[in-house]
């Protein structure tokens, strides 16, 4: 699955969380990724990590204490864990690719994909 795809059914899935869990996870994420485009090897990720300490900045940020901050964290990967291998089973696609070049100016080395998503309160039934 492309991680394209992957990451649009963990936003579908992050959508149904509670407000406050949902942007914990969207900040952490981010002070993450901002850490990750600075560092070349997975070793400099880690030590950069280690020296800036993005999860204590994100518990002053969000007035818990680290512990409490690493729980919701843990509680949001396992819920998107839990629902994304469901979502990722039930995407459905469909080769569009023949249809599309009968009715377009589509260069003939590309392929067309209609990709259907399910909806997460779907899955959760």
């Amino acid at each position: 699955m492309s991680e394209y795809l992957q990451k649009i059914l963990t936003e579908n899935i992050l959508s149904t969380l509670p407000e406050q869990q949902k942007d914990l996870y969207h900040y952490v994420i981010k002070m993450e990724d901002d850490i990750a485009e600075e560092v070349d090897s997975r070793e400099q990720f880690m030590t950069h990590l280690r020296s800036v300490s993005p999860h204590e900045h994100a518990a002053k940020h969000f007035n818990m204490t680290l512990f409490e901050l690493l729980n919701v964290m843990k509680q949001v990967e396992e819920e998107i864990s839990r629902q994304l291998i469901p979502m990722m089973d039930a995407v459905k696609w469909k080769d569009c690719t023949e249809f599309v070049l009968s009715r377009s100016q589509l260069k003939e080395n590309h392929k067309v994909f209609f990709v259907s998503i399910p909806r997460v309160d779907r899955l959760q039934k």
